[in-house]
């Protein structure tokens, strides 16, 4: 600099001389007395100016750096960021775009990608429907705690406090589960993960819903596991072909949603629960039930894991759909000795789960405003469910089911149509997301198919383009 930097500090302010040198440099950015590229004085002649420790300088100066307003560069000082950031970095390499709709670009891509404006495919709830208001009030409770500690590594089966939350609202459903026997988990797609490694070998043979939650194909088939699909319909799994399945392939284990299935938004009948329980009990069968979308269903919805006591059935659960999928908490109820083996399984593959975000979780259950909100999501989604079955339907295209509440709808396209995966990828570039139902299947068999999110299918430009393709399918 030309001229020495000279910044109005005042130790009698309430603000500290940290804040008061951030502000100061942040307006003489703003007026443009500091421009981008101009080399800043180092800490100790900053200090040496205005007669203040180098350990201040230094605490400002990395301030700067962690909000964009500076640059670090080893050997060479700080200089003020550019207005474009491009000229401050390497520029990265352009992201391809993706040209082919895949069960790699939904569990990748999709997550990255936040110029499609049409998310009807996606599989999270839009940010204004979660408990946005519950999450913040619990990170200012959370801030303000006194004597709290946040930088030791948690227990391995998770933050005691919210295990034995958990334990009391399983209660709810007529699980009766000690907090020893549930262990927390980096979301429910964690508890998956570690399940099959704990419990599985490549080459085992096991059983899934036909369709089925596409993260759980990827998880399974990743473990080299042998995945064979039981067709599903809206009562639950196709008995017979469960019964032959099992006699066929004698598989390890059976991975459903019992409740609220992923994709077709259907829950098992008490009938088809009582079979199923019946035929692990008969076979050793392992029953996994991802049962993440529990508090979006009907309170007489029937609970597998209550049913068998934990026995021969591991119950799932997450809080991605109802207070935030950034927190990434979930957990895995199950029998004492499997809940010791998955916690060793965990520490190996990363150590203890996040215990700030745990906490955060336990505040949000435990604030008293938690069931309001799933009262008002519920009521919500009803209301985007019904017109979007009114909307498919007025389309020309058919449910696959009627879902029992939840966020899912699947709807097939007329015989003679494109397949949902080529549709798909046509839908993309018109800046519309779908999911076809190849996304759900064991097989890679051309499907007529789609699973829509209500939460975010109530846009016009998605009917037009339904529409528009239907016409066109007509036409040839």
């Amino acid at each position: 600099m030309s001229q020495p930097l000279r910044l109005a500090l005042d130790r009698g302010q309430p603000a500290s001389l940290v804040e008061q040198i951030v502000r100061e440099i942040e307006r003489a950015r703003h007026s443009a007395v500091l421009h981008g590229g101009m080399r800043m004085p180092s800490i100790r002649q900053l200090a040496q100016a205005h007669g203040i420790s180098t350990f201040t300088v230094v605490e400002a100066y990395d301030r700067l750096v962690a909000q964009g307003v500076l640059i670090a560069r080893r050997g060479a000082g700080f200089f003020v960021a550019s207005d474009d950031p491009a000229h401050d970095m390497p520029r990265p390499r352009p992201r391809a775009v993706a040209r082919e709709v895949g069960n790699a670009w939904l569990l990748s891509e999709v997550f990255a990608d936040d110029s499609i404006p049409v998310k009807s495919g996606c599989g999270w709830l839009p940010d204004d429907w979660l408990d946005e208001d519950g999450l913040q009030g619990a990170l200012r409770q959370l801030a303000k705690g006194a004597g709290t500690r946040f930088v030791h590594y948690g227990h391995p089966q998770g933050y005691a406090p919210l295990r034995q939350s958990i334990a009391r609202r399983l209660a709810d459903i007529a699980l009766d589960a000690h907090a020893d026997q549930i262990v927390l988990t980096h979301g429910a797609t964690q508890g998956l993960d570690l399940i099959a490694r704990t419990l599985l070998h490549p080459g085992d043979a096991v059983l899934v819903e036909e369709p089925a939650y596409c993260n759980l194909l990827a998880i399974l088939r990743s473990a080299g596991l042998h995945v064979v699909g039981v067709p599903r319909d809206a009562a639950g799994l196709d008995l017979a072909q469960l019964e032959s399945a099992i006699q066929t392939h004698r598989p390890r284990a059976l991975f459903l949603n019992s409740v609220l299935q992923n994709p077709l938004g259907t829950s098992l009948s008490p009938a088809c629960a009582h079979r199923i329980l019946q035929f692990a009990e008969q076979h050793g069968l392992w029953v996994v039930d991802d049962d993440i979308y529990r508090e979006l269903a009907p309170p007489n919805a029937p609970a597998l894991a209550a049913m068998d006591g934990l026995h021969r059935v591991i119950y799932l659960g997450s809080f991605s759909k109802t207070i935030s999928p950034s927190i990434r908490v979930g957990y895995v109820a199950c029998a004492p000795a499997l809940a010791a083996e998955l916690a060793r399984t965990k520490m190996i593959g990363g150590l203890t789960t996040s215990e700030i975000n745990e906490r955060l979780v336990h505040l949000v259950l435990t604030e008293g405003g938690h069931r309001k909100h799933i009262e008002r999501l519920t009521d919500r989604l009803a209301r985007a469910r019904s017109r979007l079955c009114t909307q498919l339907t007025a389309c020309g295209l058919s449910l696959l089911a009627k879902p029992d509440g939840g966020m899912f709808v699947c709807a097939a396209l007329p015989e003679g149509t494109p397949s949902s995966r080529e549709i798909a990828e046509h839908a993309l570039t018109q800046g519309i997301m779908l999911a076809p139902g190849e996304f759900f299947v064991t097989q890679s068999e051309p499907c007529h198919w789609f699973r829509f999110n209500a939460a975010y299918s109530d846009d016009a430009r998605l009917y037009r383009f339904l529409e528009t393709t239907l016409s066109a399918a007509h036409a040839s």
